[in-house]
């Protein structure tokens, strides 16, 4: 109950960008005392901020570590992996994006045979490090501590692989301004990613969907499936069905 109440209050504080304590007390029907509990996990786990009578969420803010992000609904973000895992194809070439998401998706790819994984992600390399069925093609440059991942990457790094599909990780996905992201290090690599790839498939929890960030890597028209935890309002849900995607809640 309350896991649910939080991953709501979430979406809904990002939906309004700022909202008083009050204004939570009454969406939600919690007492006050409920609500400043609630607000000060998600203070601590995610990028919400506390302001006088209330928090709100910067247009631009960088997201907290990588380490607190991915302790934050987990079981979700591993529903998401192991569906994104099943369309891993023997034989295929994937682009596996830095995200507390995406990583998920290695867990469940031991039986699959001769797939080459493209990342730049630390966490991605770790965990594929165990299954010797997993050929891994690091792409290099600055570790960020932040991210878990290599930053400051040359685009070029990519430009010379055919890639079956990407799997990508986002701040922020509208209809309008499709993947949205914080940090400006990555957004080389995720853009040219996005570009070279056959199928293009965005890995996100619901309350991301509807946000905008302060960077666009892709449009939202170049990718073929969103996987998310949530069926998303009737507006978003036929609007990306009119540009050929589909949405998948496993």
């Amino acid at each position: 109950m309350k896991g649910e109440r939080l991953i709501e209050m979430e979406k809904y504080i990002r939906e309004q960008r700022s909202v008083s304590l009050d204004t939570l007390c009454s969406v939600f029907n919690v007492s006050k005392n409920t609500v400043r509990r609630d607000v000060a996990q998600l203070i601590a786990t995610t990028d919400i901020q506390k302001i006088y009578g209330g928090v709100s969420i910067q247009f631009n803010r960088i997201p907290p570590s990588f380490t607190e992000r991915a302790a934050v609904n987990l079981p979700v973000k591993q529903r998401i992996g192991k569906y994104a895992a099943s369309l891993v194809q023997d034989g295929d070439v994937i682009f596996i994006d830095a995200g507390t998401t995406t990583c998920q998706m290695i867990n469940y790819m031991g039986e699959k045979k001769n797939v080459t994984i493209i990342t730049h992600s630390l966490d991605v390399i770790t965990r594929a490090f165990a299954y010797p069925n997993l050929n891994v093609i690091v792409i290099s440059g600055t570790l960020n501590r932040k991210t878990y991942s290599f930053t400051n990457q040359f685009k070029f790094a990519l430009q010379d692989y055919n890639i079956s599909k990407a799997f990508m990780a986002a701040t922020g996905f509208t209809i309008e301004n499709g993947a949205t992201q914080a940090i400006s290090d990555e957004f080389a690599i995720k853009k040219c990613a996005a570009i070279k790839s056959d199928q293009v498939i965005l890995m996100a929890e619901s309350y991301k969907i509807g946000t905008v960030c302060f960077l666009t890597y892709a449009h939202a028209n170049r990718f073929s499936t969103i996987i998310t935890d949530k069926q998303p309002n009737e507006k978003f849900t036929k609007a990306f069905n009119a540009l050929g995607g589909s949405i998948i809640i496993p």
